[in-house]
């Protein structure tokens, strides 16, 4: 596992979030705006919003956040985030009631994204839930390199 580094694959990044808690949140949100530096503010929040919601889920309910991936297309702009967890309980959007305090997290990810799924990790067991986020433009031609610490716990 490549722990916050840039992947071998340009404009791809890992973050590894094993033996993390949902406390690490606000230093994930960091490392994907670290990774994501030049992109629009509009762009880069809803990325934020759909990361956010899938590590937040990948911890209430699948059992533990193994890592975010993110990676950068950039002709045309576009992100996808990929968040594995150790669960094989398929994740599932459902309505909510106005008094329920959770329940809209995919709802979210599926108003901001322009596809959003789930896949079984054969090999490591559990699944990966992603979401594809396409840019509304001003994004630049090379993604940057980004180097970062291991988010606490």
């Amino acid at each position: 596992m490549i722990s916050i580094a840039e992947h071998p694959v340009p404009g791809t990044w890992v973050l590894d979030l094993r033996a993390t808690t949902p406390r690490a949140l606000p230093d994930m949100r960091a490392w994907v705006v670290r990774c994501l530096a030049d992109l629009g503010e509009g762009h880069r929040d809803d990325v934020l919003l759909a990361a956010t919601e899938l590590v937040a889920n990948a911890y209430v309910h699948g059992g533990g956040a193994r890592h975010i991936q993110v990676w950068r297309g950039v002709s045309p702009c576009a992100v996808r985030i990929e968040v594995a967890d150790v669960s094989l309980e398929q994740p599932r959007a459902r309505r909510s009631q106005i008094e329920d305090p959770r329940g809209r997290g995919l709802l979210v990810v599926d108003g901001v994204a322009v596809q959003w799924g789930v896949r079984r990790e054969r090999v490591r067991g559990g699944k990966l839930v992603w979401a594809h986020i396409r840019c509304d433009g001003g994004c630049p031609e090379v993604p940057p390199r980004v180097r970062g610490k291991r988010p606490r716990s």
